[in-house]
Protein backbone atom coordinates (compact mmCIF):
# COMPACT_ATOMS: atom_id res chain seq x y z
CA UNK A 1 0.00 0.00 0.00
CA UNK A 2 2.86 2.32 0.75
CA UNK A 3 4.13 2.04 -2.81
CA UNK A 4 0.63 2.63 -4.18
CA UNK A 5 0.10 5.63 -1.92
CA UNK A 6 3.43 7.07 -2.97
CA UNK A 7 2.53 6.55 -6.61
CA UNK A 8 -0.84 8.23 -6.10
CA UNK A 9 0.71 11.11 -4.19
CA UNK A 10 3.35 11.51 -6.89
CA UNK A 11 0.68 11.62 -9.62
CA UNK A 12 -1.39 14.10 -7.62
CA UNK A 13 1.69 16.29 -7.06
CA UNK A 14 2.54 16.20 -10.76
CA UNK A 15 -1.02 17.09 -11.68
CA UNK A 16 -0.98 19.96 -9.20
CA UNK A 17 2.29 21.26 -10.62
CA UNK A 18 0.90 21.12 -14.13
CA UNK A 19 -2.19 23.08 -13.03
CA UNK A 20 -0.13 25.66 -11.14
CA UNK A 21 2.34 26.02 -13.99
CA UNK A 22 -0.48 26.36 -16.51
CA UNK A 23 -2.22 28.95 -14.37
CA UNK A 24 0.97 30.96 -13.92
CA UNK A 25 1.79 30.62 -17.58
CA UNK A 26 -1.69 31.76 -18.55
CA UNK A 27 -1.61 34.62 -16.10
CA UNK A 28 1.69 35.78 -17.54
CA UNK A 29 0.53 35.38 -21.13
CA UNK A 30 -3.01 36.69 -20.97
CA UNK A 31 -3.22 40.21 -22.35
CA UNK A 32 -5.64 41.98 -20.08
CA UNK A 33 -7.46 44.95 -21.62
CA UNK A 34 -7.03 48.02 -19.47
CA UNK A 35 -9.06 47.45 -16.31
CA UNK A 36 -9.42 49.65 -13.21
CA UNK A 37 -7.27 48.95 -10.20
CA UNK A 38 -7.48 52.24 -8.39
CA UNK A 39 -6.40 52.77 -4.78
CA UNK A 40 -8.16 56.14 -4.74
CA UNK A 41 -11.76 55.34 -5.71
CA UNK A 42 -13.14 58.84 -5.28
CA UNK A 43 -15.65 59.59 -8.01
CA UNK A 44 -15.51 58.18 -11.54
CA UNK A 45 -12.29 56.82 -12.98
CA UNK A 46 -10.45 59.31 -15.18
CA UNK A 47 -10.32 57.16 -18.34
CA UNK A 48 -11.99 54.25 -20.02
CA UNK A 49 -10.97 51.98 -22.89
CA UNK A 50 -12.58 53.07 -26.16
CA UNK A 51 -10.96 50.17 -28.07
CA UNK A 52 -7.98 47.83 -27.97
CA UNK A 53 -6.12 45.90 -30.68
CA UNK A 54 -3.78 42.96 -30.10
CA UNK A 55 -1.00 43.13 -32.70
CA UNK A 56 1.44 40.44 -31.54
CA UNK A 57 1.19 36.65 -31.51
CA UNK A 58 1.67 35.82 -27.83
CA UNK A 59 2.73 32.24 -28.64
CA UNK A 60 5.85 33.49 -30.42
CA UNK A 61 6.83 36.30 -28.08
CA UNK A 62 9.44 36.29 -25.33
CA UNK A 63 7.49 36.77 -22.14
CA UNK A 64 10.44 38.11 -20.18
CA UNK A 65 11.77 40.67 -22.61
CA UNK A 66 8.84 42.25 -24.43
CA UNK A 67 9.63 45.76 -25.67
CA UNK A 68 7.93 48.09 -28.13
CA UNK A 69 9.47 51.50 -28.86
CA UNK A 70 7.30 52.69 -31.75
CA UNK A 71 5.28 55.80 -30.90
CA UNK A 72 1.67 56.16 -32.05
CA UNK A 73 1.21 59.08 -34.47
CA UNK A 74 -2.39 60.30 -34.71
CA UNK A 75 -3.37 62.48 -37.66
CA UNK A 76 -6.99 63.47 -38.15
CA UNK A 77 -9.11 60.34 -38.74
CA UNK A 78 -6.14 57.94 -38.76
CA UNK A 79 -3.47 56.88 -36.29
CA UNK A 80 -0.20 55.28 -37.44
CA UNK A 81 1.90 52.70 -35.61
CA UNK A 82 4.63 50.18 -36.37
CA UNK A 83 5.93 47.28 -34.29
CA UNK A 84 8.69 44.68 -34.03
CA UNK A 85 6.73 42.28 -36.24
CA UNK A 86 7.93 44.36 -39.22
CA UNK A 87 4.51 45.85 -39.89
CA UNK A 88 3.42 49.47 -40.14
CA UNK A 89 -0.31 50.12 -39.67
CA UNK A 90 -2.85 52.82 -40.32
CA UNK A 91 -5.81 52.48 -37.93
CA UNK A 92 -9.17 54.17 -37.91
CA UNK A 93 -8.85 56.42 -34.87
CA UNK A 94 -12.53 56.11 -34.02
CA UNK A 95 -12.82 52.33 -33.72
CA UNK A 96 -9.31 50.84 -34.12
CA UNK A 97 -10.06 49.00 -37.37
CA UNK A 98 -7.06 48.49 -39.66
CA UNK A 99 -7.37 50.75 -42.72
CA UNK A 100 -4.18 49.40 -44.30
CA UNK A 101 -0.85 47.81 -43.34
CA UNK A 102 2.61 47.79 -44.89
CA UNK A 103 5.32 45.14 -44.46
CA UNK A 104 8.72 46.67 -43.65
CA UNK A 105 12.14 45.08 -44.05
CA UNK A 106 12.94 45.37 -40.34
CA UNK A 107 11.27 46.06 -36.99
CA UNK A 108 9.68 49.48 -36.61
CA UNK A 109 10.93 51.27 -33.49
CA UNK A 110 10.41 54.83 -34.68
CA UNK A 111 7.50 57.21 -34.85
CA UNK A 112 6.29 58.34 -38.25
CA UNK A 113 5.83 61.89 -39.51
CA UNK A 114 2.79 62.94 -41.55
CA UNK A 115 3.10 65.70 -44.14
CA UNK A 116 0.13 66.42 -46.37
CA UNK A 117 -0.90 63.22 -48.14
CA UNK A 118 2.27 61.37 -47.08
CA UNK A 119 3.41 59.42 -44.03
CA UNK A 120 7.11 58.63 -43.61
CA UNK A 121 8.53 55.96 -41.30
CA UNK A 122 11.83 54.11 -40.83
CA UNK A 123 12.75 50.60 -39.73
CA UNK A 124 15.55 48.71 -37.99
CA UNK A 125 17.00 47.58 -41.32
CA UNK A 126 17.85 51.14 -42.31
CA UNK A 127 14.96 51.66 -44.72
CA UNK A 128 12.88 54.83 -44.83
CA UNK A 129 9.49 54.59 -46.53
CA UNK A 130 7.32 57.40 -47.84
CA UNK A 131 3.75 56.10 -48.15
CA UNK A 132 0.39 57.45 -49.20
CA UNK A 133 -1.28 58.23 -45.88
CA UNK A 134 -4.68 56.96 -47.02
CA UNK A 135 -3.78 53.65 -48.70
CA UNK A 136 -0.13 52.79 -47.91
CA UNK A 137 1.13 52.89 -51.51
CA UNK A 138 4.87 53.60 -51.76
CA UNK A 139 6.06 56.94 -53.12
CA UNK A 140 9.75 56.29 -52.47
CA UNK A 141 12.23 54.36 -50.32
CA UNK A 142 15.59 55.59 -48.99
CA UNK A 143 18.32 53.57 -47.24
CA UNK A 144 20.41 54.93 -44.35
CA UNK A 145 23.23 53.48 -42.26
CA UNK A 146 22.05 52.18 -38.91
CA UNK A 147 18.67 51.55 -37.35
CA UNK A 148 16.07 54.29 -37.59
CA UNK A 149 14.84 55.22 -34.11
CA UNK A 150 13.01 58.10 -32.52
CA UNK A 151 10.41 60.20 -34.29
CA UNK A 152 11.07 61.41 -37.81
CA UNK A 153 10.54 65.13 -38.45
CA UNK A 154 9.86 67.39 -41.41
CA UNK A 155 9.74 71.07 -42.30
CA UNK A 156 7.45 70.45 -45.27
CA UNK A 157 10.27 70.21 -47.80
CA UNK A 158 12.78 67.89 -46.14
CA UNK A 159 12.46 64.82 -43.93
CA UNK A 160 14.91 64.46 -41.02
CA UNK A 161 15.93 60.97 -39.94
CA UNK A 162 18.05 59.96 -36.94
CA UNK A 163 19.89 56.61 -36.80
CA UNK A 164 21.78 54.60 -34.21
CA UNK A 165 25.01 55.28 -36.15
CA UNK A 166 24.92 58.83 -34.72
CA UNK A 167 23.83 60.22 -38.07
CA UNK A 168 21.18 62.79 -38.90
CA UNK A 169 19.96 62.66 -42.49
CA UNK A 170 17.93 65.16 -44.50
CA UNK A 171 16.18 63.87 -47.64
CA UNK A 172 13.68 65.59 -49.91
CA UNK A 173 10.02 64.97 -49.15
CA UNK A 174 9.04 65.04 -52.82
CA UNK A 175 11.28 62.23 -54.10
CA UNK A 176 13.48 60.92 -51.26
CA UNK A 177 16.78 62.32 -52.56
CA UNK A 178 19.79 62.92 -50.28
CA UNK A 179 20.14 66.56 -49.25
CA UNK A 180 22.67 66.51 -46.40
CA UNK A 181 23.95 64.42 -43.52
CA UNK A 182 25.64 65.24 -40.20
CA UNK A 183 27.30 62.71 -37.92
CA UNK A 184 29.12 62.49 -34.59
CA UNK A 185 31.66 59.92 -33.41
CA UNK A 186 30.42 57.22 -31.09
CA UNK A 187 31.94 57.49 -27.58
CA UNK A 188 34.97 55.20 -27.17
CA UNK A 189 33.70 53.45 -24.04
CA UNK A 190 30.01 53.05 -23.31
CA UNK A 191 26.77 54.28 -24.83
CA UNK A 192 23.13 53.26 -24.59
CA UNK A 193 20.85 52.04 -27.33
CA UNK A 194 18.49 54.76 -28.41
CA UNK A 195 18.46 58.23 -29.92
CA UNK A 196 16.79 61.55 -29.38
CA UNK A 197 14.34 62.61 -32.07
CA UNK A 198 15.22 65.60 -34.27
CA UNK A 199 13.07 68.67 -33.62
CA UNK A 200 12.39 71.34 -36.24
CA UNK A 201 12.51 74.89 -34.87
CA UNK A 202 11.96 77.40 -37.64
CA UNK A 203 14.93 77.15 -40.01
CA UNK A 204 16.87 74.90 -37.59
CA UNK A 205 16.92 71.22 -36.68
CA UNK A 206 17.93 70.38 -33.10
CA UNK A 207 19.22 66.99 -31.97
CA UNK A 208 21.27 65.45 -29.15
CA UNK A 209 24.07 62.92 -29.59
CA UNK A 210 25.78 60.15 -27.63
CA UNK A 211 29.01 62.15 -27.18
CA UNK A 212 27.21 64.61 -24.89
CA UNK A 213 26.49 67.41 -27.37
CA UNK A 214 23.23 69.12 -28.22
CA UNK A 215 23.51 70.37 -31.79
CA UNK A 216 21.59 72.80 -33.96
CA UNK A 217 21.81 72.64 -37.77
CA UNK A 218 20.43 74.84 -40.51
CA UNK A 219 17.58 72.87 -42.01
CA UNK A 220 18.28 73.84 -45.61
CA UNK A 221 21.94 72.76 -45.82
CA UNK A 222 22.95 71.13 -42.51
CA UNK A 223 25.45 73.79 -41.52
CA UNK A 224 26.12 74.07 -37.79
CA UNK A 225 24.16 76.74 -35.93
CA UNK A 226 25.09 75.90 -32.34
CA UNK A 227 26.97 73.24 -30.42
CA UNK A 228 26.50 72.90 -26.64
CA UNK A 229 28.34 70.33 -24.55
CA UNK A 230 25.94 69.05 -21.91
CA UNK A 231 27.50 65.89 -20.58
CA UNK A 232 31.15 64.97 -19.92
CA UNK A 233 32.61 61.72 -18.72
CA UNK A 234 33.94 58.35 -19.78
CA UNK A 235 30.63 56.49 -20.04
CA UNK A 236 26.97 57.12 -20.80
CA UNK A 237 27.28 60.71 -21.97
CA UNK A 238 24.26 60.24 -24.24
CA UNK A 239 21.89 63.12 -24.82
CA UNK A 240 19.04 60.90 -25.97
CA UNK A 241 16.18 62.98 -24.64
CA UNK A 242 14.21 64.71 -27.38
CA UNK A 243 14.35 68.51 -26.91
CA UNK A 244 11.11 70.12 -25.76
CA UNK A 245 10.56 73.68 -27.05
CA UNK A 246 8.54 76.06 -24.87
CA UNK A 247 8.56 79.81 -25.50
CA UNK A 248 12.06 81.23 -25.05
CA UNK A 249 13.39 77.99 -23.57
CA UNK A 250 13.98 74.37 -24.37
CA UNK A 251 14.34 71.40 -22.06
CA UNK A 252 16.40 68.26 -22.59
CA UNK A 253 17.82 65.47 -20.41
CA UNK A 254 21.09 63.54 -20.59
CA UNK A 255 21.25 59.91 -19.56
CA UNK A 256 23.79 60.24 -16.75
CA UNK A 257 22.54 62.45 -15.33
CA UNK A 258 21.29 66.08 -15.67
CA UNK A 259 18.10 67.75 -16.84
CA UNK A 260 18.71 71.10 -18.57
CA UNK A 261 16.79 74.27 -19.24
CA UNK A 262 18.47 76.12 -22.10
CA UNK A 263 17.80 79.33 -23.99
CA UNK A 264 16.03 78.52 -27.23
CA UNK A 265 18.08 80.88 -29.39
CA UNK A 266 21.65 80.10 -28.34
CA UNK A 267 21.23 76.87 -26.34
CA UNK A 268 22.96 78.41 -23.32
CA UNK A 269 22.28 76.69 -20.00
CA UNK A 270 19.80 78.54 -17.74
CA UNK A 271 19.41 76.02 -14.92
CA UNK A 272 19.97 72.33 -14.23
CA UNK A 273 18.35 69.62 -12.13
CA UNK A 274 20.38 66.57 -11.12
CA UNK A 275 18.54 63.61 -12.61
CA UNK A 276 19.28 61.65 -15.76
CA UNK A 277 17.01 60.02 -18.30
CA UNK A 278 16.13 59.40 -21.92
CA UNK A 279 12.54 60.61 -22.17
CA UNK A 280 11.16 63.83 -23.53
CA UNK A 281 9.85 66.24 -20.89
CA UNK A 282 6.37 67.77 -20.90
CA UNK A 283 5.07 71.21 -19.92
CA UNK A 284 1.72 72.17 -18.46
CA UNK A 285 1.17 75.67 -17.12
CA UNK A 286 4.15 76.73 -15.00
CA UNK A 287 5.36 73.15 -14.50
CA UNK A 288 7.74 70.94 -16.42
CA UNK A 289 7.54 67.17 -15.90
CA UNK A 290 10.23 64.58 -16.54
CA UNK A 291 10.84 60.86 -16.06
CA UNK A 292 14.28 59.80 -14.84
CA UNK A 293 16.32 56.61 -15.36
CA UNK A 294 15.69 55.30 -11.82
CA UNK A 295 11.92 54.95 -11.80
CA UNK A 296 10.83 58.43 -10.62
CA UNK A 297 8.64 61.14 -12.11
CA UNK A 298 9.45 64.76 -11.23
CA UNK A 299 7.52 68.02 -11.36
CA UNK A 300 9.57 71.22 -11.43
CA UNK A 301 8.94 74.93 -11.67
CA UNK A 302 9.78 75.47 -15.32
CA UNK A 303 11.32 78.89 -14.76
CA UNK A 304 13.57 78.05 -11.81
CA UNK A 305 14.00 74.27 -11.74
CA UNK A 306 12.66 74.08 -8.16
CA UNK A 307 11.30 70.62 -7.32
CA UNK A 308 7.57 70.62 -6.62
CA UNK A 309 6.98 66.87 -6.16
CA UNK A 310 8.41 63.43 -6.99
CA UNK A 311 6.58 60.13 -7.55
CA UNK A 312 8.16 56.67 -7.20
CA UNK A 313 6.79 54.17 -9.74
CA UNK A 314 8.78 51.31 -8.20
CA UNK A 315 6.89 51.47 -4.91
CA UNK A 316 3.50 51.05 -6.61
CA UNK A 317 4.42 48.53 -9.29
CA UNK A 318 5.22 45.45 -7.24
CA UNK A 319 1.81 43.79 -7.00
CA UNK A 320 1.48 42.86 -10.66
CA UNK A 321 4.72 43.96 -12.27
CA UNK A 322 6.92 41.52 -14.16
CA UNK A 323 9.85 43.02 -12.29
CA UNK A 324 9.83 40.55 -9.40
CA UNK A 325 13.33 39.28 -10.16
CA UNK A 326 16.39 41.28 -9.16
CA UNK A 327 17.38 41.99 -12.75
CA UNK A 328 14.02 43.57 -13.54
CA UNK A 329 13.60 45.75 -10.47
CA UNK A 330 14.66 48.93 -12.26
CA UNK A 331 11.68 50.71 -13.81
CA UNK A 332 12.02 53.12 -16.70
CA UNK A 333 9.02 55.44 -16.79
CA UNK A 334 7.58 56.47 -20.13
CA UNK A 335 7.53 60.09 -21.26
CA UNK A 336 4.94 62.01 -19.19
CA UNK A 337 1.77 63.28 -20.88
CA UNK A 338 -0.44 66.00 -19.32
CA UNK A 339 -4.16 65.40 -19.86
CA UNK A 340 -7.04 67.33 -18.29
CA UNK A 341 -5.30 68.04 -14.99
CA UNK A 342 -3.64 64.65 -14.62
CA UNK A 343 -0.21 63.50 -15.71
CA UNK A 344 -0.21 60.16 -17.51
CA UNK A 345 2.97 58.11 -17.14
CA UNK A 346 3.65 54.39 -17.40
CA UNK A 347 6.18 51.89 -16.11
CA UNK A 348 8.23 49.80 -18.52
CA UNK A 349 7.04 46.63 -16.76
CA UNK A 350 4.05 47.61 -14.69
CA UNK A 351 1.12 50.01 -14.53
CA UNK A 352 -0.15 53.05 -16.38
CA UNK A 353 -0.66 55.85 -13.82
CA UNK A 354 -2.63 59.07 -13.65
CA UNK A 355 -1.05 61.54 -11.23
CA UNK A 356 -2.48 64.84 -10.06
CA UNK A 357 -0.47 67.51 -11.87
CA UNK A 358 -0.37 69.83 -8.87
CA UNK A 359 0.37 67.38 -6.06
CA UNK A 360 1.77 64.22 -7.67
CA UNK A 361 -0.83 62.15 -5.82
CA UNK A 362 -1.86 58.97 -7.62
CA UNK A 363 -5.43 59.32 -8.84
CA UNK A 364 -5.67 56.02 -10.68
CA UNK A 365 -3.67 53.16 -12.19
CA UNK A 366 -4.44 50.64 -14.92
CA UNK A 367 -2.76 47.36 -15.81
CA UNK A 368 -2.07 47.36 -19.60
CA UNK A 369 -0.19 44.04 -19.70
CA UNK A 370 3.64 43.93 -19.78
CA UNK A 371 4.20 47.63 -19.19
CA UNK A 372 4.77 50.53 -21.58
CA UNK A 373 8.03 51.95 -22.94
CA UNK A 374 6.92 54.00 -25.95
CA UNK A 375 5.65 57.54 -25.47
CA UNK A 376 1.88 57.93 -25.46
CA UNK A 377 0.18 60.24 -27.95
CA UNK A 378 -2.83 62.52 -27.70
CA UNK A 379 -5.32 63.62 -30.35
CA UNK A 380 -8.20 65.66 -28.97
CA UNK A 381 -9.90 63.61 -26.24
CA UNK A 382 -8.15 60.35 -27.19
CA UNK A 383 -4.94 58.90 -25.76
CA UNK A 384 -3.14 56.25 -27.81
CA UNK A 385 -0.99 53.73 -25.92
CA UNK A 386 1.36 51.06 -27.34
CA UNK A 387 2.14 48.43 -24.70
CA UNK A 388 5.34 46.41 -24.64
CA UNK A 389 3.58 43.20 -25.61
CA UNK A 390 2.04 44.87 -28.64
CA UNK A 391 -1.43 45.82 -27.42
CA UNK A 392 -2.65 49.10 -28.87
CA UNK A 393 -5.18 51.05 -26.79
CA UNK A 394 -7.34 54.08 -27.29
CA UNK A 395 -8.28 55.63 -23.94
CA UNK A 396 -10.79 58.44 -23.50
CA UNK A 397 -11.88 60.52 -20.51
CA UNK A 398 -15.02 59.77 -18.55
CA UNK A 399 -17.78 62.31 -18.00
CA UNK A 400 -15.91 63.96 -15.13
CA UNK A 401 -13.52 65.46 -17.69
CA UNK A 402 -14.64 68.39 -19.80
CA UNK A 403 -13.00 70.61 -22.40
Amino acid sequence: MTGVRRAILTLLLLALLVVVFSACHTQGRVIVPVAPDSPAAEGPLPLHTAWVKTLMNEATEDRWRPMQYAIPVPDRELVYLGNTNNIFYAFNAADGSVVWSFNTAGPVESGAVVVGDRVIVGDGDGHVYCLDRKNGHVFWTYVVQGQVMGNLASNGELVFIRTTHERLYAVTLADGKWKWMQSRELPPNFTIRGVGSPVVDGDRVINGFADGYLMGFRASDGSEVFKTLLQKGERFTDVDGTPLLDGKYMYVVSYNGTFYCLSRDEASIQWTYRVGGIQRAAVSGDRVFLSDDQGFVHALNKKTGEKLWKFDLREHDLERSLAQSFRRQLKIPSAPLPFYGVLLVASSSGYLYALDEKTGKMRWRYWPGYGITAAMAREGRSIFVHSNFGNFYCLQPNFAFHE
